[in-house]
């Protein structure tokens, strides 16, 4: 083959060993006159990438090809033995300070990290691959900073952020994730927004990270987790720290930022893989297209799917068609998951068939375990919802956007280009492939607002009573003034109940103080409730305070409340999911989605909405029937029993290491009862694990926790 190559040609060749082998020169100089021609950057890259997947077809002309590689600056795919001496200083140029002598940044990785040495704040844009997260340890790395702050969007990352850093840095930090560990004298603090907002014991934060930072905006999809993410934002920046902000591709940002913030923002396009897509041809049901693909996958496999609903659905199609292939070493933790939850949920018949299930209600140890089984490629397929594309890695060769929606709401093409961006990893897959169930959303990327910043009409007045008056604007200063005016609720009662609407604080104190002498013979109770006050408390609650968007699941205050009392009383999730078979009108009609009921009130309700909004309940009330000298309750007792699900502390904290209740309860007389999580940390990791006399599976749990810490 003669001449120069066309971009299709290209592709067509490098799709091909043996077109490769007979053409290896003509492909290379084609390349080559592609990223010469500063219109054709992003599409050289993308050919050198592809033919970097069939470097063993290249023969003799594999020089070539890594000097093609050096000369678009992706210096972590270069062989450092085959450089000049020119290339190995620019190669030594891209390595960062003190970290491990195999970490090479990139060309615009290291611009990135350049700048973040000058001091600058940065706010970077870029592709799913670029490596924004080493950027994170190399500048942790260089020690130049006393306290940190990383900001992730889901507890899923906060266990893969913790043990990535802490495996690099806990001899000289102390890697924080919960709100009752103590700081220490250098700290990681790695946290939810939620976390962040509610943290007491800040330092001053000197370096802060918010990973996923487009979520800064999504004020439309979650006001109160967007709430949340703003104001931790705020927090963060009030001890005038630098800060790095990094998410996937966008447009643009609110004009003024950069200088109002002293920051620069970074938009690239640069990536370090890419990705075929397809579209899944064929007629039938869905499900009937979907087995027929996986039938003709063997590689890692990603399949994204709407909801937990969905996921079950599409797991159970593959088990019935005889997908997946037979993984007896998964079977101890099949039978685990079946004696704990229910011998028929679909979770555990899924994993021996090499089938992993992921979403957001999974308990955190057994979410994080199949995504560890998926990278060890002992799991061949991994079905998920949105919460798994949220930045945790994985190494999945194939993605299957089985779904356009994200629950009932039609994704975006940012969001589309998010989830696409799985498919593919640096030093795992060049190229990836993404398979399409449907056409792709319009080709736009977002602008993303900064709410904090623009202080607009449509910002909710739960985040504008959290800034400084400094720092308002006139119109969000007029908004903050009126409720600062009333006189039914004190201004510090509504910004600590933060994330919540304060003119539905108002309507509650009002509701309270209308009727202060009933409500306070139902209202002026401590510690634990008797369960008509804990209805009575459920149903205010219930009709003041909860977002309508937000009721996972529960119908109303009475069955929020009857549900809280059964996780008192039965804290065995087994009995509970069979108590949800129970033939009856609101039975479930399938072990998976009594499962799902039981899961999703523990996760949603139980440790989250309920204590959170029990707390302001708890503040309203004893400040509006306080003044009028009446009987008060104090319910911080009863809520914080209600977010580790009634056990103690400890052992629902050990769920994000990776220990399960039911596994922490077994191990429990080697941790001591102490209800100091970071005394039981210390116990953990000392553990003999063969001495506990635990079933492998639970074994296994146990030792890659302490290997995580």
């Amino acid at each position: 083959m003669a001449g120069t190559l066309s971009t299709d040609e290209l592709r067509r060749t490098l799709r091909s060993a043996t077109a490769v082998t007979d053409s290896a020169f003509a492909v290379l100089k084609s390349i080559s006159a592609l990223i010469n021609d500063k219109k054709q950057e992003v599409t050289g890259r993308e050919m050198v990438l592809r033919a970097l997947e069939r470097r063993n077809e290249f023969g003799h002309c594999t020089p070539i090809l890594d000097g093609l590689t050096r000369a678009i600056g992706l210096f972590p795919y270069a062989d450092p033995e085959a450089l000049d001496f020119r290339d190995s200083v620019a190669y030594e140029f891209h390595r960062p300070l003190n970290m491990s002598e195999n970490l090479v940044f990139h060309r615009e990785q290291a611009d990135v990290y350049r700048r973040l040495l000058d001091g600058d704040s940065v706010i970077l844009s870029a592709p799913t691959s670029f490596g924004k997260s080493r950027i994170i340890d190399a500048m942790i790395a260089t020690r130049r900073f006393k306290n940190i702050a990383v900001i992730v969007p889901t507890l899923a990352l906060i266990d893969e952020t913790r043990r990535r850093l802490s495996r690099q840095f806990s001899g000289a930090y102390k890697i924080v994730t919960h709100l009752s560990q103590e700081p220490a004298e250098k700290n990681i603090f790695v946290f939810t927004a939620e976390r962040a907002v509610a943290y007491e014991a800040f330092p001053r934060i000197e370096f802060f990270v918010i990973d996923e930072f487009y979520k800064l905006g999504a004020m439309s999809e979650d006001t109160t987790r967007t709430v949340a993410l703003n104001h931790a934002f705020y927090k963060l920046r009030q001890g005038d720290g630098q800060f790095y902000l990094l998410g996937p591709s966008i447009e643009t940002i609110p004009h003024g930022l950069e200088e109002e913030f002293r920051c620069y923002f970074y938009p690239t396009r640069y990536n370090t893989v890419v990705a075929d897509q397809e579209r899944v041809a064929g007629r039938g049901h869905d499900l009937e297209r979907l087995v027929t693909l996986a039938k003709t996958l063997n590689e890692p496999t990603l399949v994204y799917c709407k909801s937990p609903a969905r996921v079950n659905a599409a797991a159970r199609a593959l088990l019935a068609a005889g997908v997946g292939v037979d993984t007896p070493s998964l079977k101890p933790a099949a039978e685990w998951t079946g004696s704990s939850y229910h011998p028929d949920w679909v979770f555990g018949q899924a994993l021996v068939r090499g089938i992993g299930v992921h979403h957001g209600r999974l308990p955190r140890s057994l979410a994080q375990y199949v995504v560890r089984m998926f990278n060890e490629l002992r799991l061949r397929f991994l079905i998920c919802t949105s919460t798994l594309i949220e930045g945790v890695n994985t190494k999945a060769k194939n993605v299957v956007v089985f779904d356009k929606k994200i629950g009932t709401k039609d994704y975006d093409f940012f969001t589309f280009n998010n989830i696409r961006g799985r498919s593919g990893r640096m030093f795992e897959h060049y190229v990836g492939r993404v398979f399409l169930f449907h056409e792709p959303p319009e080709h736009r990327l977002p602008f993303v607002e900064f709410p904090v910043f623009t202080q607009g009409e449509d910002v909710p007045g739960s985040l504008l009573v959290q800034i400084d008056t400094p720092d308002l604007r006139p119109a969000a200063l007029d908004r903050v003034r009126k409720i600062a005016d009333q006189e039914v609720l004190p201004m510090s009662i509504i910004r600590e109940n933060s994330t919540i609407d304060p003119e539905a604080q108002i309507g509650l104190a009002k509701a309270i103080g209308d009727d202060a002498h009933v409500m306070s013979r139902r209202l002026s109770w401590r510690k634990f409730p008797e369960y008509q006050q804990l209805k009575a408390a459920c149903e205010l609650i219930w009709k003041h305070l909860v977002d309508a968007k937000r009721r996972g699941g529960v119908r109303s205050g009475s069955q929020l409340a009857m549900k809280t009392w059964q996780l008192r009383k039965t804290p065995s999730a087994a009995k509970r999911i069979r108590d949800e078979l129970t033939p009856g009108k609101y039975a479930a009609k399938s072990p998976d989605e009594a499962v799902e009921r039981v899961l999703a009130f523990e996760r949603t309700w139980a440790g989250f909405e309920m204590p959170r909004y029990l707390m302001a309940l708890s503040r309203i009330q004893a400040s509006v029937l306080g003044r009028q000298g009446l009987p008060t309750g104090d319910y911080s007792a009863f809520a914080a029993q209600v977010e580790c699900s009634f056990r103690n502390p400890v052992t629902a904290a050990l769920d994000e290491y990776g220990v399960p209740p039911q596994v922490v309860e077994r191990i429990q007389p080697a941790l001591g009862e102490t209800d100091d999580l970071d005394r039981a940390l210390v116990r953990l990791k000392t553990l003999d694990v063969q001495a506990l006399r635990l079933g492998n599976f639970e074994a296994e749990l146990v030792r890659d926790a302490q290997a995580g810490l």
